[in-house]
């Protein structure tokens, strides 16, 4: 008889054990007005979001980008609610039960429905100059973080212990196209980069792609390629309570 490893027996539990809903869901339209969202994961398995839309729920539980989707229903990006939730164990919400456990409360309170599909389109592929990068891997101790700042005129970019596919994704918010990773840089970086979003006063910086070639050794070639969407068949909003 084939013996099962103690380890995958183990890892089996463990998931099983671990909750896939919420034990407890309030929502509550938010007419403040705010500009801004907060998403918190707090001790006793609770989960508080302060003035998300539909957009920005769906983006976390399924780790879009801002383009990454179709189909959406015109209040998407407008309505705002204050969500409180509560998992059935007191222990604090795990990186790896997040996104599963926001997709149920989607299914559960706003009746949605989404489908994957890939599709071909215009995208950028990342690249390394031929003279190579012009950043060092980074050396210490695991300190990750990806900061932006913004002026009218200006765009900073820095990165500490960050993976180039995650750069990729980055540069994909900033042009609305998907990036796909090919430097074959496989490590962890750090890096600076500076750009001018818009280049229409005198004096302006260079553009993200003149950046990205002198400061970073990097290049953005456009290509034909296949893109990941998640399409959406329906939503609803959700009844106060």
């Amino acid at each position: 008889m084939r013996r099962i490893p103690i380890l995958l027996i183990f890892l089996a539990i463990l998931h099983a054990q671990q909750p896939q809903t919420f034990e407890a869901v309030s929502i509550r339209q938010n007419p403040s007005g705010d500009q801004n969202t907060q998403i918190n994961r707090l001790p006793g398995g609770r989960l508080v979001i302060v003035n998300a839309t539909l957009k920005t729920l769906v983006r976390n539980a399924y780790g879009l980008l801002s383009f990454q989707f179709t189909g959406e229903p015109n209040w998407w990006d407008s309505d705002k609610y204050d969500i409180n939730a509560v998992i059935p164990q007191s222990s604090q919400i795990t990186d790896d039960q997040f996104k599963p456990l926001l997709q149920s409360l989607l299914k559960d309170r706003f009746h949605f429905e989404a489908h994957w599909e890939t599709r071909e389109g215009s995208i950028y592929t990342l690249l390394t100059e031929k003279g190579g990068p012009k950043f060092h891997p980074y050396d210490g101790a695991p300190e990750h973080g990806m900061n932006t700042s913004k002026t009218p005129t200006k765009i900073h970019m820095k990165g500490t212990d960050v993976p180039m596919s995650e750069l990729a994704g980055n540069l994909a918010n900033q042009l609305g196209r998907w990036v796909e990773d090919k430097t074959n840089l496989t490590g962890r970086y750090d890096f600076t980069v500076e750009w001018d979003p818009q280049q229409t006063t005198e004096g302006t910086g260079p553009s993200l792609f003149t950046a990205l070639k002198d400061q970073l050794g990097l290049q953005l070639k456009p290509e034909r390629g296949l893109m990941k969407l998640l399409v959406i068949d329906h939503a609803e909003k959700p009844t106060a309570n």
